[in-house]
């Protein structure tokens, strides 16, 4: 069982998410979660469903409310973990592990990488945070009030992630990745300085120059055009350090010779999705060859197939760590094909979509609504760019086509079980066998 707060409030138990209803029911939800294991007075409930003021009945309508949710609970399992909603005079207590709450996951592992020595440890820790998030936090609640103040905190913590994130790869001179990280926010947060500045400083570091000195002045103009203010101290004196030469370019590190794709100069990084690579990894000296003969034709798909076990997702994911630095950006995505084995459904390919689409930048409010009008927008999004897409354990070519990358410079791996014939007959996919060691 899994409670939501960071997109769409909801619950997920193994046989799907439960019908929550009504928006005032998700707002109930909303409210309890962002207290949990504490008596919250059903007076502060009735101020979170009606932020503009309640009706006559609203003691008995959110009374009602809290029944049918506990039903729902209960029938989610709720009591197998430990989940209970219970009634302590004249408020509720939704009582549970914390671990079952995913802001409560972010909040941890946000925690966790500032105690990092290691900043790759670090990045990887605040990389898995960020990836909790499925949208803006509390959609499907009420959007006044003190759910909206409390979205806008979780919003607040979600971007200060961002900017550690930034500046851990800046830590390790990775400025590229930095900029890339920081672009797509600050131009869903234009008028944030924090963001606008760490990217300005990415932008420079990273050997942009004309780029970071473009972005300050389209911030600048716009803090006065709509605040009529100027920069604040954070803007300026990162455009002073451009000003002065101060810290000279530092570009990414040349990646390590690897069997793969022809060597090219580096470029500037854009997404990057990837979890970490696997630790302990060796062999497979064949295999990385031949993935990486394969994924120099143009329009690249390559199919990594073999039994269960025998290490598919390690040779995808240490072949893409070591060629990464190839691509304009790298993403990844565990479609799930086989995980009905355990009574779970992979995620729809619209889904992957979404994610795939805010991590090329596109705002969250900008999204489209239907699985064409996304599958068009990938393919704008990656046709003039060279990305590597990584697409673990597929069933279908099916799940596969519409994530493929549209760019002719751009590769994909997929791993399967299966061979997938229908990507060698559609996409000229070439297959990479992977037995057991």
């Amino acid at each position: 069982m899994e409670f939501r707060l960071l997109g769409t409030v909801g619950v997920a138990t193994e046989s799907g998410e439960l019908p929550l209803g009504p928006a005032k029911r998700r707002s109930l939800l909303a409210a309890l979660l962002l207290r949990p294991n504490t008596a919250v007075p059903l007076g502060q409930l009735i101020d979170a469903l009606w932020p503009e003021g309640p009706p006559a009945r609203a003691r008995t309508v959110a009374q009602g409310h809290v029944s049918r949710l506990r039903a729902l609970l209960a029938q989610g399992g709720a009591d197998e973990w430990g989940v209970r909603l219970v009634t302590r005079g004249d408020a509720y207590v939704l009582e549970m592990p914390e671990s079952l709450l995913d802001a409560h996951r972010f909040e941890e592992l946000v925690r966790l990488a500032h105690d990092q020595r290691s900043p790759d440890d670090a990045a990887a820790l605040l990389r898995e945070a960020l990836a909790l998030w499925r949208g803006p936090a509390l959609v499907g609640a009420a959007t006044a009030g003190p759910l909206r103040v409390a979205a806008d905190g979780l919003e607040e913590a979600r971007l200060a992630a961002v900017e550690q994130l930034a500046r851990t790869y800046g830590e390790f001179g990775d400025h590229g990745r930095a900029a890339s990280v920081l672009h797509a926010e600050a131009v869903a947060h234009p008028m944030r300085e924090s963001l606008a500045a760490a990217l300005i400083r990415a932008l420079y570091r990273s050997g942009r120059q004309s780029d970071a000195i473009d972005q300050y002045h389209r911030t600048r103009t716009l803090l006065a055009d709509e605040l009529g203010v100027d920069p604040g101290p954070a803007l300026r004196e990162a455009y002073a350090e451009i000003l002065a030469g101060d810290g000279a370019p530092r570009p990414s590190a040349a990646p390590e010779p690897v069997s793969g794709p022809v060597a090219a100069e580096p470029v500037a990084a854009g997404p990057d999705l990837l979890p970490r690579p696997p630790r302990g990894f060796v062999g497979r000296d064949r295999e990385l060859a031949a993935i990486g003969a394969a994924a120099l034709r143009e329009h690249a798909v390559v199919v990594i197939t073999g039994p269960a076990g025998a290490g598919k997702t390690a040779a995808a994911l240490h072949w893409a760590h070591a060629a990464r630095e190839r691509y304009d950006g790298v993403l990844f995505a565990d479609l799930r094909g086989f995980s009905d084995d355990d009574g779970e459904s992979g995620p729809e390919p619209a889904d992957v979509l979404r994610e795939f689409l805010l991590a090329l930048g596109v705002p969250a409010r900008e999204l489209p609504d239907t699985p064409g009008a996304l599958a068009a927008a990938y393919r704008t999004r990656t046709e003039h760019r060279r990305h590597l897409v990584v697409l673990d354990n597929a069933r279908t070519a099916a799940q596969v086509r519409p994530l493929l990358p549209a760019g002719p410079g751009s590769a994909a791996l997929v791993t399967s079980r299966l061979r997938l014939d229908g990507l060698a007959v559609s996409e000229l996919a070439r297959t990479v066998g992977v037995e057991v060691l």
